[in-house]
């Protein structure tokens, strides 16, 4: 286990030195999940790649990001819905956040990163088509729905299956469908708290294109921006 995971991962230092910061940087990173580790080799720790690449595209901006129930809330306004689970006072404070000049889908997508808690999977091919009944799709995985693919302009992505669950479901729809957990794994079931943000059964659009600018792929994030911005662009001028 301990030299698979150093095959599959970097050490720290590595991803200090691609991150252009110091070893105990990193560590704390690590400590506030931020990085994923994989274990250790020879007392070394061993990084998963993938939050590496993912820091490096959020950007090592400090400061408070956004709860959990003011994230959904920031997306569901962006998405052309109301955030019923807030207060007056703080749909306000969220509203004026989004009407922040400075603040771009670059920025959104770093205040959003609390909104739910992602965890990946392994699952053969024939196993992902049944999984769309346990999930609201999103993500590439969203991309069967003609109009939401459309908007993104991307076709669904083979091979895997992405989307929201309520919290402490993961588990349990992984041993339903017997998918031991995986870092790089083909599955990624987002659980999620604030259940009223998925009141007409769908995504909110904007959570789509934010989960996008999570993927690896440069196509997939560059078109989760592009629709992220021009939603937030539409909100400002409504």
């Amino acid at each position: 286990m301990v030299t698979t995971a150093r095959r599959d991962g970097i050490t720290s230092r590595e991803a200090a030195e691609m991150l252009g910061l110091p070893l105990d940087r990193v560590s704390r990173l690590v400590a506030s999940g931020r990085l994923t580790t994989l274990g250790r080799s020879a007392h070394v720790l061993i990084i998963d790649p993938a939050s590496v690449k993912r820091l490096q595209y959020q950007g090592l901006e400090r400061g408070r990001v956004w709860t959990e129930a003011n994230a959904w809330a920031a997306l569901t306004m962006l998405s052309g819905g109301n955030p019923t689970w807030l207060i007056p006072q703080r749909k306000s404070r969220i509203k004026a956040s989004l009407l922040d000049p400075a603040v771009d889908a670059r920025r959104i997508y770093n205040l959003a990163r609390n909104k739910d808690t992602a965890h990946r999977y392994r699952a053969p091919g024939a196993t992902l088509p049944l999984l769309a009944d346990a999930l609201l799709p999103t993500g590439p995985a969203a991309m069967v729905n003609d109009d939401v693919a459309e908007v993104f302009g991307l076709t669904a992505g083979a091979g895997l299956a992405e989307g929201y669950a309520a919290a402490g479901q993961a588990q349990e729809i992984a041993g339903d469908f017997r998918m031991p957990p995986d870092l790089g794994g083909n599955v990624t079931i987002r659980e999620v708290g604030v259940e009223e943000a998925f009141g007409d059964g769908r995504v909110p659009l904007a959570a789509i294109a934010v989960d996008l600018m999570d993927s690896l792929g440069t196509r997939e994030r560059s078109a989760g921006e592009r629709v992220l911005q021009r939603l937030l662009e539409e909100f400002r001028g409504a």
